[in-house]
């Protein structure tokens, strides 16, 4: 697997898509301090959190279906011990990328401010942001799998990581349920959203749990899904 795990490395950073990411990110940040001159850090964490799930979310979708559409992944699925295999290393480019965007986002977000905030909800929303990310990384990552087309894959994985769903399921529970059950408050998009208002440690929390079990869902799903197709 770590041969399999260089060769997506050197591939993320030939991409210029990833780039273009980090340069939207940056961009992002620089609109939302030039808004409002007196903001703090964990101020602009909250404002610039929901623009990284984006860009999380569409990232693998375009890398992914890259693989699968050229046909490269036929090169070399036959040459590894298990389809499994190809899904761990995708996992940790994953990680990888989401790391090194969250490093970042963060770098734009103290450079772009001069006030520190409130440091301990800082690094609180950071780790949130983290795996809130992962978590839209990894259902782009099952999406792809699943469908194997770019198209479908893209649109997809831009409704869920920008909140279009997360906002319409909440809506629709919302009013089946006369407000007893508002799904927002079990995606991630939705809890980070909740998280950047209210700061407080339980929705800190809810978001860290759920954002795992969207990580271990997309995980398995994947798994189970390109060993039972073919590769492409």
């Amino acid at each position: 697997m770590t041969g399999l795990i260089k060769m997506y490395c050197y591939k993320m950073f030939r991409q210029k898509s990833l780039y273009i990411i980090w340069i939207l990110l940056c961009g992002f940040v620089l609109v939302s301090k030039s808004m409002t001159e007196d903001k703090t850090l964990s101020g602009l964490l909250c404002e610039t959190g929901s623009f990284y799930l984006l860009l999380s979310s569409i990232f693998p979708a375009v890398f992914f279906s890259s693989d699968i559409s050229c046909g490269f992944i036929k090169n070399y699925a036959g040459s590894v011990s298990g389809r499994g295999v190809i899904i761990g290393a995708r996992a940790v480019l994953v990680i990888i990328q989401n790391l090194l965007t969250m490093i970042i986002l963060i770098a734009a977000n103290y450079l772009y401010t001069m006030k520190t905030g409130d440091m301990s909800f800082a690094v609180r929303f950071s780790v949130c942001t983290f795996l809130a990310g992962l978590g839209c990384s990894f259902l782009a990552m099952l999406v792809t799998e699943l469908f194997r087309k770019t198209v479908p894959a893209i649109i997809i994985t831009i409704t869920i990581g920008s909140g279009l769903i997360c906002n319409l399921l909440g809506t629709v529970s919302g009013q089946i349920t006369d407000g007893k059950f508002i799904a927002n408050d079990y995606l991630v998009t939705g809890m980070l959203d909740m998280l950047s208002k209210t700061h407080l440690n339980d929705d800190a929390l809810k978001t860290i749990v759920i954002s795992c079990i969207y990580i271990i869902i997309a995980y398995a799903v994947s798994l189970i899904s390109i060993k039972k197709r073919d590769v492409v």
